[in-house]
């Protein structure tokens, strides 16, 4: 299986965990695309849940210690469609990128995969950990094949984690970016094997940035969402 990575040109945990955890389990990409950062006019939400203060590496520099071509280009654009083709890839993977359009998915042979983090098809959209809180879903991740609505397309497998009576939202974001890197790895032998069904996630529910009226009970409602979690003296 020939592979395309889509990543950020700086530096980025799921970027560099997954290119490193592609090249450790015999999935080497055959090449990255690493997008600049753009700036996202939406809200961002107040409550953090992501870690601070990371050591992380550019991953041009993991690209060139591991040998794989790097192309820095916009996602979405004719050249990124010409490299696709020219390398003659199966199967795209997203490791940090927007929402791709129709006519670089189909560029691939087979599609593109990402992970998403949040049980799909009920938990679409951004702040996934926050409004799983809030209407009390489950805490998990989504491996699927995209198409050009978002949050959509085919289903590879998900999984759930483990909600503990004493984590911290930093705990379960955390745990969720490690599930998205043992289920990217999975989905591909998955996709592999010929009995893989092709099954469409469904339309579901797409949710937006949390805003700061929902927001202001959140801490609430977590705690008594660990209520339904694992005892502490069972950690």
């Amino acid at each position: 299986m020939k592979l395309g990575v889509f990543a950020y040109n700086f530096e980025h945990w799921k970027t560099q965990e997954g290119l490193l955890n592609l090249f450790l389990n015999d999935r080497k990409p055959d090449v990255v695309f690493g997008a600049d950062k753009v700036k996202l006019n939406f809200y961002h939400s107040k409550i953090r849940v992501a870690p601070k203060d990371l050591y992380l590496q550019h991953p041009q520099n993991i690209c060139k210690k591991l040998g794989i071509p790097y192309h820095v280009v916009k996602h979405d654009s004719p050249e990124t469609i010409k490299l696709i083709k020219e390398h003659n890839l199966d199967v795209g993977v997203i490791l940090g990128a927007r929402i791709l359009k129709k006519p670089t998915i189909e560029a691939f042979k087979t599609g593109v995969v990402n992970m998403h983090p949040g049980i799909l098809p009920i938990n679409r959209g951004l702040d996934n950990l926050k409004w799983a809180i809030h209407y009390r879903m489950p805490m998990g991740v989504t491996a699927h094949f995209i198409d050009e609505k978002i949050d959509r397309g085919i289903m590879i497998k998900q999984e759930t984690v483990k909600v503990y009576a004493d984590d911290t939202l930093v705990d379960i974001h955390v745990r969720l970016q490690n599930l998205e890197q043992k289920l990217m790895i999975e989905a591909l032998a998955d996709i592999e094997s010929p009995n893989f069904e092709w099954r469409s996630i469904g339309e579901g529910t797409y949710y937006k940035p949390m805003q700061p009226h929902d927001e202001n009970g959140l801490m609430h409602r977590f705690r008594k969402y660990k209520r339904f979690a694992i005892p502490e003296d069972r950690i």
